[in-house]
């Protein structure tokens, strides 16, 4: 007996002595046709053959194909990796996050990171003057803001809008270890330990004040952050949601998700091109004031670099590194300077 065709059927419906003949149809995996009456549709392609050693090792659910896609998607992820930590390409994009944040974001994280560090390093009478000096710093700066430049560049540098708009605190905590402390939004702190040991002259007070203003004005800490878990903290402040009946802007809502690490930004270390640009900082700042040697920064780093025989080993080198390092480039950056110039900065009242 030959099995029943479709051609078959189609007769038998025709002619009304059967019912409607049913169609093959597609099967999706493989592009093969399936035959109600179990045979194989010799035109329809065959399910490709993979043998094991052409199948993929890790990717194969991501829909990678064989190891030649697979070898290829690993080259692509060792290159990104390797073009985000060897390169600036991740400094160029928490740099634009960064940008998106107001600075009055920056003030609710520095006052929330200073409630938090003032349980462990409490507030004590500042018989050094730190909160003096600081602020006559700030009201030199922003009494230049008429347009004077003496920074000895072509233009003030980026930071010099932004003076104004912190809100500055100067103050001295109690601790046993010599450090300072930089929060976002102005807040600077220094502790009474290392100005009992290095017993600073007002001028490398001013240089260690100007100093700490430098990691705020470049938003130091918030880049770090930032940097730390960039995809991470993209994502969230895209979706971020509090329900306030506000719709923040996406640098409002970064500013939002930076504040849950809050607690930790005064005890975090900073890289050495963190340590360089406050430097830089300090050392416009000094200029700026037209009262300080710029000199001073340098001879405040060489005495914090004192304070352990010259080693490294003090609180201070571990959250500011490379000071040895520093010192150097500042006095090469003095030694760069026209006669005209360090004769100028030289007859600065206080040093």
């Amino acid at each position: 007996l030959r099995p029943p065709t479709m051609a078959t059927d189609q007769r038998a419906y025709d002619t009304g002595n059967g019912p409607r003949p049913r169609r093959p149809r597609q099967d999706t995996r493989y592009g093969q046709r399936y035959d109600p009456y179990g045979r194989s549709d010799e035109r329809a392609p065959k399910p490709p053959r993979r043998s094991r050693r052409d199948s993929p090792l890790f990717f194969g659910r991501l829909g990678v194909q064989n190891r030649r896609q697979e070898l290829y998607l690993v080259l692509v992820l060792v290159c990104s990796s390797l073009a985000w930590y060897l390169t600036p390409l991740s400094d160029y994009v928490a740099e634009y996050v960064l940008e998106t944040i107001p600075i009055e974001s920056d003030i609710v994280l520095g006052s929330e990171a200073m409630a938090s560090l003032s349980v462990k390093y409490p507030e004590i009478i500042d018989r050094w003057g730190v909160d003096r000096v600081g602020r006559e710093l700030v009201s030199s700066l922003i009494d230049n803001e008429d347009g004077r430049n003496n920074f000895g560049t072509t233009s003030p540098p980026p930071w010099r809008d932004d003076i104004r708009r912190h809100r500055w605190s100067f103050g001295v905590v109690r601790a046993d270890f010599a450090n300072a402390f930089a929060l976002p939004g102005g807040v600077v702190r220094v502790t009474d330990s290392l100005l009992r040991q290095i017993q600073p002259t007002e001028g490398e007070l001013a240089a260690l004040l100007g100093h700490e203003m430098g990691h705020v004005l470049r938003r130091h800490s918030q880049r770090r952050e930032v940097k730390r878990n960039l995809a991470g903290t993209v994502l969230r402040a895209l979706t971020y949601e509090d329900h306030d009946g506000y719709d923040e802007t996406f640098g409002e809502a970064v500013g939002e998700v930076l504040l849950k690490g809050a607690a930790w930004l005064g005890e975090q270390g900073f890289s050495r091109r963190d340590e360089y640009e406050a430097d830089e900082a300090a050392w416009d700042i000094l200029v700026e004031t037209e009262t300080y040697d710029p000199r001073s920064v340098a001879a405040m780093l060489a005495k914090l670099w004192s304070l352990e025989g010259g080693n490294g080993k003090t609180r201070w080198e571990s959250t500011h590194p490379g000071t040895a390092d520093r010192i150097q480039a500042l006095q090469d950056k003095w030694d760069s300077l026209d006669w005209r110039e360090q004769k100028r900065l030289s007859h600065f009242p206080k040093g």
